[in-house]
């Protein structure tokens, strides 16, 4: 249990220090677990688990799909959400069907178009301007003739 709070803290923090592409990558990310979850469930024979992992993943094909813009990258746009349709028919395929490859290969999938994702994110991190510097706060210099450090202290 106490894997999982920690697990789920980074995941919260992640999220809220990723860039909106970096949304997209951990949406991924969390795609490819339950789906890879929702293979292993087929051995056990835990039909309850396996409904589980899969309905999550649904829930995620549906917020991908959801926040295309196809005003912007119309052809992308329209080549994600046929992947996501397909996608979510070959999952509903392999839980009809109990097929492990079938879910692993859509695992295979999905972690290929993340990696597309994560070379936009490269990309556009190559591309953004460096950070301005932090300011640095005035430090009084020690004069000249004074020591640069003194080891008597006083409180």
């Amino acid at each position: 249990m106490n894997n999982q709070l920690a697990s789920q803290a980074y995941r919260e923090i992640a999220a809220e220090n990723a860039t909106p592409v970096g949304l997209v990558i951990l949406l991924y990310e969390r795609l490819i677990q339950d789906i890879q979850n929702a293979a292993s469930t087929i051995a056990d024979k835990d039909m309850d688990a396996r409904v589980a992992h899969l309905n999550h993943a649904f829930l995620i094909l549906q917020q991908l799909q959801g926040t295309l813009n196809f005003d912007v990258g119309a052809n992308v746009a329209r080549q994600l959400d046929r992947f996501y349709d397909v996608m979510r028919a070959k999952l509903l395929e392999a839980q009809i069907r109990q097929s492990k490859d079938l879910l692993l290969e859509q695992a295979r999938l999905a972690a290929e178009v993340k990696e597309s994702w994560v070379e936009v994110e490269k990309k556009e991190a190559s591309q953004a301007p460096a950070p301005a510097p932090l300011p640095v706060a005035a430090i009084p210099l020690p004069a000249e003739d004074e020591p640069a450090y003194s080891s008597a202290w006083n409180a």
